[in-house]
C-alpha cells in the first residue's frame, strides 16, 4: 500500500510535466473526421481581454435531429497555471452553425478546448474523446511556456522564470502528502 501511494504522489507531481510536452507556440485542431461536426473555426491566435470567438458547423443530420452544442475551455496563464475548465453553451445562428465568445484572461499563454454534443435523447459526446489531450489549443500573442516564450505582442519584459507555486496548488501538494504520510502510518 505504501510503495503504491508513494508511485501515486510521484507520477502527481510529474503530470504538470506531462501536459506541458505539447510543442510550445504551436496551435492544435481537433480531428473532425467521422464525426457530426463539419468544421471548426477557430482565431490563430488569442489576445488577452480581446472576444475570442469559436464557431462550430454540424452535419446537415445533426442539425435536423435537434443536436446542441457546448464547448469546455481552460486558459493557461503565463506562469504555468491553467485556470479551471468552463463548459459553455454555444447560441445558434444560422442552421447548424453554433458560436460562443470568451474573453481571455491577463497574461494567459494559450486556450485549451474540446467541443461537446448534445443529442436529443440527453446524451452527450465529447469530440476529442480524450479532451484537452487532443482537443484544440491556440496560443496567446504573448505566451510563455517553460524557458520558452513568443507572441508578436510581447514586451522585453516577459519573465522565463519560474513563479513560486499558487496557494491552491500547494496547499493541495501538502494535503497530499500529509494524507499520503497518515495512510502509511496507519498501515504499520
Amino acid at each position: 500500500m505504501r510503495r503504491l501511494l508513494t508511485l501515486i504522489i510521484a507520477l502527481s507531481f510529474c503530470l504538470p510535466f506531462a501536459i506541458a510536452a505539447d510543442d510550445a507556440g504551436v496551435n492544435r485542431i481537433i480531428d473532425i473526421e467521422g464525426t457530426p461536426i463539419d468544421s471548426i473555426h477557430s482565431p490563430d491566435v488569442s489576445t488577452d481581454g480581446v472576444n475570442f470567438t469559436i464557431w462550430v458547423d454540424l452535419s446537415g443530420e445533426a442539425s435536423e435531429n435537434g443536436t446542441t452544442v457546448e464547448w469546455t475551455v481552460q486558459q493557461c496563464i503565463n506562469s504555468g497555471v491553467c485556470n479551471p475548465p468552463e463548459r459553455i453553451s454555444m447560441d445558434v445562428g444560422d442552421i447548424g452553425k453554433w458560436t460562443s465568445t470568451i474573453t481571455p484572461v491577463e497574461t494567459h499563454s494559450y486556450i485549451n478546448y474540446d467541443i461537446v454534443l448534445i443529442y436529443a435523447d440527453g446524451e452527450d459526446e465529447k469530440f476529442p474523446e480524450k479532451g484537452f489531450a487532443e482537443g484544440g489549443k491556440v496560443w496567446s500573442d504573448c505566451w510563455v511556456s517553460g524557458q520558452n516564450s513568443g507572441g508578436n505582442n510581447c514586451p522585453d519584459t516577459v519573465v522565463l522564470e519560474p513563479e513560486p507555486m499558487p496557494a491552491p496548488a500547494l496547499m493541495a501538494t501538502i494535503i497530499i502528502g500529509l494524507s499520503a504520510a497518515l495512510l502509511a502510518k496507519r498501515d504499520d
